[in-house]
């Protein structure tokens, strides 16, 4: 079987969906050759790593956020994935003694040592943590700052009154957000869309993340709350780079998604059905440009 590597946007939506798909195998339905497992190698590393700087680059390399003062002291960094973002946090910073820290599910990607090693500063150490569970005491109130991107689904089960003082800065995309700038939209992007879209509503997830997370955190008691949209519209040097990029999420989300909504009747046979869309979208894009929305939303919780 092909390799194939999912966006991490979406891992949280791609666990359920797999644990989903799992289970029509366990009652016979799929057979396990079918279902592909999140990767974690070198390959994927370097596609987050490439992920990260797009991300950068459709917010005007704002890799903190302007309402954010820049006297920070300490900043964790969850679903940190290889650590990239806190690496060029450090390099941004002014307090080059800042305490950084970051938490992913697995270290499948972090280095040997769990650390990033910076010459003449302290490393940033990375841990092991299910961020749906509580921290350690010793992580209780002590970050200046908290960074998110894309856990659309672990807001759900968080309750935000609980959140310690501090700043958050959550990054999602919106799953909406995926178009080009054909005016009427091409019934090939709708299609592709609507299959997330409707597995994720299926599976009690957040198919508007952007808009879901301004909300959550203006009832959850935050203050100075900013909500921007960076987007692609108007960045011609992203055209190329954000076709490739919808074009992985639809590979990597649409065929479990159309499984979830019975469109296919197993992940392989989605796969077959996404090629040819897929390949009908990538034409598209020759004469349309491939559109990409990034929703950051920064608020302050204080006694």
């Amino acid at each position: 079987m092909s390799t194939m590597t999912f966006p991490l946007p979406f891992q949280k939506f791609l666990w359920k969906l797999l644990d989903l798909v799992k289970s029509l195998v366990n009652m016979g339905s799929i057979s396990h050759s079918d279902i592909y497992l999140l990767s974690r190698d070198a390959v994927e590393t370097k596609r987050l790593n490439t992920q990260h700087r797009f991300l950068v680059a459709i917010s005007g390399n704002n890799i903190i956020h302007p309402s954010i003062p820049n006297n920070i002291n300490s900043i964790a960094d969850l679903g940190t994935g290889t650590g990239v973002w806190l690496e060029d946090v450090s390099k941004v910073l002014p307090n080059k003694s800042a305490d950084l820290h970051g938490f992913d599910i697995s270290s499948a990607q972090y280095p040997p040592d769990h650390q990033i090693r910076r010459p003449g500063q302290k490393s940033i150490p990375l841990s092991v943590h299910d961020v749906l569970r509580p921290f350690p005491k010793e992580h209780h109130s002590r970050y200046d700052l908290v960074h998110i991107r894309l856990l659309t689904a672990g807001l759900k089960k968080r309750r935000l009154r609980d959140w310690p003082n501090g700043y958050v800065q959550w990054e999602e995309v919106d799953h909406t957000a995926f178009c080009t700038d054909a005016v009427p939209e091409a019934a090939v992007v709708t299609q592709l869309r609507q299959s997330v879209i409707n597995a994720m509503l299926t599976l009690g997830l957040w198919p508007f993340a952007p808009k879901r997370v301004h909300e959550e955190i203006s009832a959850g008691g935050f203050c100075d709350i900013v909500h921007e949209t960076y987007t692609t519209t108007g960045k011609e040097h992203l055209r190329g780079v954000a076709q490739k990029w919808v074009d992985g999420v639809m590979r990597a989300l649409v065929p479990p998604s159309m499984v979830v909504t019975g469109e296919a009747k197993s992940e392989a046979g989605a796969r077959e059905m996404v090629e040819g869309l897929v390949a009908e979208f990538n034409e598209h894009c020759d004469h349309a440009r491939a559109m990409v929305n990034f929703g950051v939303v920064v608020g302050r919780k204080a006694d």
